[in-house]
Order: structure tokens, then sequence, then C-alpha cells
């Protein structure tokens, strides 16, 4: 079960977990989010989650940001909501490029933190993370959040991830890779990508 109320989050992530039978968190699910990081946003979710889920269940939890060279690392843990408690994604975007106008340096990453905690206790951390810039303007109807200004620079083509196939995105966004690395330590096995991240 999946410690997220966002359907986007859960549509994304799903696919990435198969052969998992993925739930997102029952309706009304809703956590302060008062960590200073994603490592401690993400406990935060997966603790409030795992009170309420049967002791078989294993409770996943993602806390993702978003952060830019020249904003000192901002929006980051503030990502979801850095126009305001209520911002759309596209209020987001809006805030950043406005902020990013006149600089040059458009250098960004996103990064994400899993906890996953499963029966018995058992705890366990994934993380992932993937370079880009921020382009000058928005490109793409896909994804969700910052995706239609974020150019990955694995991506040769030059597209932002709203630009590509949900399988194009999951092979090197920052939540694909923190999720291979769960899904690799649940059956002891090593991702394919754990030295490109």
């Amino acid at each position: 079960m999946l410690a997220t109320g966002n359907v986007d989050k859960v549509r994304e992530i799903a696919p990435l977990l198969a052969g998992m039978n993925v739930s997102g968190a029952p309706e009304g699910f809703d956590v302060d989010e008062t960590g200073s990081t994603l490592m401690q946003n993400a406990w935060l979710k997966a603790a409030e989650l795992r009170k309420s889920t049967d002791d078989d269940t294993l409770v996943i939890a993602d806390d993702s940001g978003l952060f830019v060279h020249a904003l000192g690392g901002r929006p980051g843990v503030f990502s979801s909501r850095y126009a305001g408690a209520n911002a759309t994604y596209a209020d987001n975007c809006r805030r950043l490029l406005e902020e990013l106008d006149t600089v040059d340096d458009r250098r960004a990453c996103f990064a994400t933190v899993l906890v996953g905690l499963g029966p018995n206790g058992t705890i366990y951390v994934a993380e992932g993370s993937c370079p880009g810039v921020i382009t000058v303007a928005p490109r793409g109807d896909r994804g969700f959040g910052y995706d239609p200004v974020f150019q990955p620079m694995e991506d040769t083509a030059g597209r932002t991830m709203a630009q590509m196939a949900r399988e194009e995105k999951g092979a090197i966004s920052h939540r694909g890779r923190a999720i291979r690395r769960l899904v690799a330590m649940l059956s002891g096995t090593t991702p394919a990508d754990t030295k490109r991240s």
C-alpha cells in the first residue's frame, strides 16, 4: 500500500512494482509533512499508514523534491507546495520559471526517498535521483508536477519528462530508480542502474 492520496503518484509507481498488488492509501489519508528532509517526510507518511494496515502489508512511502542549483536547492522538500498550500502543478511550474527568468544556470536534480515498512518490523530505504535542467517554458502534457519544465540530462532528444512515454520516464526517473532499488532489496538482487544514479 502506497502512503499517498496522490493518484498521479499511484499511477506512476504501480507499473514499476510489476507482479505486486498495489493500492493507494485509504481516502482521507493525509500527513503533515513537517520534516526538513525527504527521508523525514517519507518516514512520517510510512509510519502513519503502518498504524492502519494489516501486518502482512508492505507500506511504501515516497517523498520527492526538485532541487535547483541556482535557487540554493529550492524548492526541495517544499516542491509540492512551492507556490502555496493549495498550489496546482501549473502554479508551481509558473513560480519556478518566474524565479529563473533571468538565470543562466538552470541545472536541477529530482530526488526521491522511499521508506518501506514490512512485516515483523522490517524497514527498507531506497533513493534515486535524476539530474537535468529547467527549460525556459513548459513542454509536453504527460506526467505531473514539474515534468513539463524538467529536461533530464540522459535524454539525448532534449525532451522534458512530460514529453516522454511513461515507460521511458520510468527508466531514467528518480522515482523509477528508487523503486528498482527497493524491489532489488525485496528480492535480494542488485538493480542494473545502481552506478548510474
